[in-house]
């Protein structure tokens, strides 16, 4: 498991406007970029455009807003590698 944190924190910290303000040893916790809409329209669009999963922060508490949880856990290296094409490749609305 801390092979596939390391590597998600590896390869979100190549993605402009991407934070991590999480990362546990299943999911991260990401702040979406300022161009990003909010976290829910963020999670549908990423689901619908990209083929990624989320969960919107707001699921989590009110002030999340900007946030989106990602697990990892079932996910090897290669499919992690993929993660910045598909958010950088997200083309908000």
């Amino acid at each position: 498991m801390a092979n596939r944190a390391n590597s998600f924190r590896a390869v979100v910290a190549q993605l402009p406007g991407w934070r991590v303000d999480a990362l546990g040893a299943y999911f991260a916790y990401l702040r979406l970029p300022a161009s990003a809409p909010d976290a829910v329209a963020a999670a549908e669009h990423l689901a619908g455009q990209c083929g990624l999963m989320t969960l919107p922060g707001p699921f989590f508490g009110p002030g999340q807003e900007r946030h989106l949880r990602l697990a990892f856990a079932n996910v090897d290296e290669t499919a992690i590698a993929q993660i910045p094409t598909r958010l950088l490749g997200a083309n908000w609305p």
